[in-house]
């Protein structure tokens, strides 16, 4: 149930609502970041392999070039059968020799074997060596049709010469080595061998320009997959354990771009003529996307601090929002509980306050009209008491009353009989069920209770009618006289004020409305009592509306104007009280008729 709330609904949709694009667009950053630096990468280290491939071709051309040196001296080859009895021919190969090795850095020793002279001859950085021997140290190389050969990476040995007599070297370090077939051109046959042992440290000053040794790895390798050079000085002159990717790389173009699980491999291949070595650059994932990761990581504290201020915003915008609910939700719990007269306040001013206001106002109705049927149901039990107490048979008091009138008659007292008519009238007119009587019944009626009471003051009353007959046959309210007529008996009537007078007066003022005055020259109303009696007039009354205790004095007036609105379709019927100089008070009534208009009585 807690999950159809409002309140949980509204922070579940605020939570999605802003962590989501918090988290695809990190997502899509880090995704472009990596994208964006592995074509940085890719197009960086394809621009450094293809400047060390040149460099390294270079080098390499440089140690060739050197090679060759033996026939750009037009008497090498002719020395080469001297030696060993020529002395001159001995010290040219010398100076050949010394020249060679001083041509290019990095050479460390050139071993030359003369197959004619039968002699080997070592040219060191120290002291030349020289022996006697029938084949070269190197045995029998393939060396193609170039005559050039380019040997792996290797540690450096004496070739065949005694350490005794060699004792300054050392065979703690590695070369590699050209080896080059002397041939006596044009002509095929080969004079002799030589051998050009190379220390890396030309290939270790190309290389380390190149890449990064702490966080990245580079290989140079030959077509048989050894390692002529890696920055990994243990690994030199293995044989490459990614034999997969040596031979992805054989397949593809002079350079590229290999891409695994683990690391991107960026390639390029040096001249097949002359090495055929492959430069291999391989740049762990790690290190490709430390960036994008330190960048996510930096994104991702941002992240979960936005997130986090995010959370308690939205926790604390929905118990803001839903607090207020919540609140009336509890009072109408109390409500249903039978507490009805619960203290609803609203705190905001927003539509949950407006709609806790209302919901105020409809509650303090509802508790005023059950108070207002309360009251009236209790009113009706004692209406109804008082109906019980007083239950007598109206027909019964009306057969009564001719019986004393005949009886009258009887005894020749005809005043009697006339009084007791009129009152038997009166009662016959109350006892009728007829809501709406013509003007004529109602003017008669009042005549009868009149001449009752003229009978009680006689000459101090005097009575006087002024009727228009064109207005007699209209249809009036029942009952709209009388109390206007009582009121004069009940509070006006003073004999030091002389003969009562009591005027009334029915004319037609426009067409089907009908003005009647009733005017009497007793007493005037305090004025006080006739503002307070003139605005309970001008409002609108309702038939279950209880008189308030200043308006009980009143109630009759309260029924006539009852009476005349109820008549009215739109309320339009008025009665006005206003008093008369010097002395005595004026009730007028306007009235729609019913000749000109439908009857609506309303009430309850």
């Amino acid at each position: 149930m807690k999950f159809y709330s409002i309140r949980s609904r509204l922070i579940w949709f605020l939570l999605i609502a802003v962590t989501l694009p918090l988290l695809l667009s990190m997502t899509m950053t880090f995704v472009l970041t990596k994208h964006s630096l592995r074509e940085q990468a890719t197009q960086e280290n394809e621009r450094l392999i293809f400047q060390g491939i040149t460099n390294l071709d270079n080098y390499l051309q440089g140690l060739n070039r050197a090679s060759i040196g033996v026939y750009n001296d037009p008497h090498f080859l002719r020395n080469l059968a001297k030696i060993p009895d020529d002395y001159r021919a001995v010290a040219e190969i010398y100076t050949t020799l010394q020249t060679m090795m001083n041509a290019t850095s990095g050479i460390d020793q050139v071993y030359l074997h003369s197959f004619e002279a039968g002699q080997s001859t070592l040219i060191t950085s120290t002291v030349p060596l020289r022996e006697f021997r029938l084949e070269p140290f190197t045995g029998f190389i393939h060396y193609g049709p170039s005559g050039l050969f380019i040997q792996p990476t290797h540690m450096k040995h004496l070739y065949g010469f005694s350490a005794v007599s060699y004792a300054e070297h050392s065979t703690e370090q590695q070369v590699f080595t050209l080896h080059r077939a002397i041939r006596n051109i044009p002509a095929s046959e080969t004079l002799g061998v030589l051998a050009i042992d190379v220390d890396l440290e030309p290939l270790r000053s190309i290389c380390r320009q190149l890449y990064d040794a702490d966080t990245e790895e580079l290989f140079l390798i030959d077509r048989n997959g050894t390692i002529i050079y890696s920055g990994k000085e243990a690994s030199i002159g293995t044989h490459w354990k990614e034999s997969d990717l040596l031979n992805r790389i054989s397949k593809e173009g002079e350079h590229g771009v290999i891409e695994d699980d683990t690391a991107l491999h960026v390639y390029g291949k040096l001249d097949a003529n002359l090495s055929g070595w492959t430069l291999v650059k391989k740049i762990p994932h790690r290190t490709l996307y430390l960036r994008a990761t330190r960048l996510t990581q930096i994104n991702a504290v941002i992240t979960g601090a936005a997130l986090l201020l995010a959370i308690v915003a939205t926790l604390w915008i929905s118990i803001k929002i839903t607090a207020p609910i919540k609140r009336l939700t509890r009072y109408i719990n109390q409500i249903q509980s039978g507490q009805l007269d619960v203290d609803i306040r609203a705190m905001s001013n927003d539509e949950i306050g407006v709609l806790s206001r209302r919901f105020r106002q409809m509650m303090d109705t509802i508790n005023n009209l059950i108070l207002r049927e309360y009251k009236l149901e209790l009113a009706n039990k004692t209406h109804q008491l008082k109906a019980l107490q007083a239950q007598i048979n109206p027909h019964f008091l009306y057969n009564t009353l001719q019986s004393i009138g005949t009886l009258a008659l009887q005894h020749e007292v005809p005043r009697i009989y006339s009084l007791l008519s009129s009152l038997a009238k009166m009662l016959r007119y109350n006892m009728r069920d007829h809501t709406v009587v013509t003007l004529k019944e109602e003017a008669e009626h009042v005549k009868q209770y009149l001449d009752l009471q003229k009978e009680r003051f006689g000459e101090q009353l005097e009575v006087t009618y002024q009727w228009e007959d064109e207005v007699l046959n209209d249809r009036v309210p029942k009952m709209i006289l009388q109390p206007l007529v009582e009121n004069y008996f009940k509070h006006g009537a003073d004999p030091r004020l002389g003969p009562g007078e009591i005027r009334i007066t029915g004319s037609r003022i426009r067409e089907g409305i009908v003005k009647i005055t009733v005017e009497n020259n007793g007493t005037n109303i305090p004025q006080a009592e006739l503002e307070q009696l003139q605005h309970m007039l001008k409002r609108p009354l309702k038939a279950y509306e209880e008189p308030d205790t200043s308006e009980q004095d009143s109630i009759g007036l309260r029924n006539v104007l009852l009476r005349i609105q109820l008549h009215s379709e739109d309320g339009s019927n008025t009665l006005c009280v206003d008093n008369i100089l010097p002395h005595g008070v004026r009730y007028t009534l306007e009235i729609r008729t019913e000749a000109h208009t439908e009857i609506h009585i309303k009430g309850e």
